[in-house]
């Protein structure tokens, strides 16, 4: 299940535009790759819940064939989180492991270790996890020879290496009868439970990119950073979407252009992510930035901005939108 029903009010204003799952990342909508990785995983049904901007994910998706998934859809008129999500689908999942992923990251791992490590020890909750560099951002994870002990110090707290829970994590769907209908989080009425009743709950290691995409600073950083490292199938320090045009005279450099996105001439682009179809005008100067789709009138100036659509364009200060 591809979890997909949060407001992304983190990610505002962009979210006014799609659902934070539909927004692009490196020119294709982030959900394509999460669906990508379930495909090769060996996927090949997907459940989907939506609740804020639904058509915008529906339309990212289409039918599913691409990937060679069949998708069912859960539309949420009151978000029910993750755990109550996967709870209203308790029928979808009958009694095969159940792969929940979150929606709002970004990755590039292999999901099959999960199902393998369920195989080896029987864990009803296999948990994907990643190094946790930044523990007092990140509410840390321990384990004890991949056994984990404790959640952000729930139930109690455990010593040990932090780990980062990826928002990735393959259950045993009878586990969710134990969840209320209604509005439910998998870690806080789920998992945290199970570890006070000392259940066995797995974490293993999933080596690849993961870059949390939760607000529009990260969401910027992210993928100036993904193209600086060779990000798969991109071209170091620039990525040009299909039929984008750099125009005589014009500069772009450690961006992402959107397909059929237009640089003017004379213009340049600097550490800045443009949307498909997005339009920097003659002489403008933009510079660690996000064009949504917008244009950016002849000889303007923008650094470390947020250019939405409108007649004029609407310019929002980049950090100011995390507050």
């Amino acid at each position: 299940m591809l979890l997909a029903a949060g407001l992304g009010t983190r990610m505002e204003p962009l979210t006014s535009l799609r659902a934070k799952p539909a927004l692009p990342v490196l020119d294709r909508p982030l959900l394509h790759w999460t669906l990508e990785a379930l495909a090769a995983a060996g996927v090949r049904e997907v459940a989907i819940n939506t609740h804020h901007l639904p058509a915008t994910v529906r339309d990212a998706v289409g039918s599913g064939r691409r990937w060679g998934l069949r998708v069912t859809w859960s539309h949420e008129r009151r978000i029910l989180g993750t755990g109550g999500a996967p709870r209203r689908l308790r029928a979808f999942f009958g009694d095969e492991p159940c792969l929940l992923v979150n929606g709002d990251v970004f990755f590039r791992f292999d999901l099959r270790p999960l199902f393998a490590r369920r195989e080896r020890t029987g864990a009803p909750v296999v948990l994907g996890l990643v190094p946790n560099a930044d523990p007092r951002r990140y509410s840390p994870v321990t384990m004890d020879r991949g056994r984990i002990r404790s959640i952000a110090g729930r139930p109690r707290p455990a010593q040990g290496r932090p780990w980062l829970f990826t928002g990735i994590h393959l259950i045993d769907p009878a586990l969710l009868d134990r969840l209320p209908p209604g509005a439910s989080d998998s870690v806080r009425d789920l998992y945290v439970p199970l570890l006070a009743e000392d259940a066995r709950i797995e974490g293993v290691r999933l080596r690849g990119a993961w870059y949390d995409l939760g607000a529009p600073p990260l969401y910027l950083a992210s993928q100036l950073d993904m193209i600086r490292t060779r990000a798969p199938g991109r071209a170091r320090g620039c990525l040009l979407g299909r039929g984008a045009a750099v125009k005589h005279g014009a500069r772009v450099s450690r961006s992402v252009v959107g397909r059929a996105s237009v640089i003017e001439e004379g213009a340049v682009v600097e550490d800045s992510v443009l949307w498909e179809g997005s339009r920097v005008g003659r002489g403008s100067i933009v510079r660690r930035s996000i064009v949504a789709g917008a244009v950016v009138p002849a000889a303007a100036q923008v650094a470390d901005a947020i250019v939405m659509p409108g007649r004029p364009a609407r310019i929002h200060p980049l950090e100011a939108a995390t507050r």
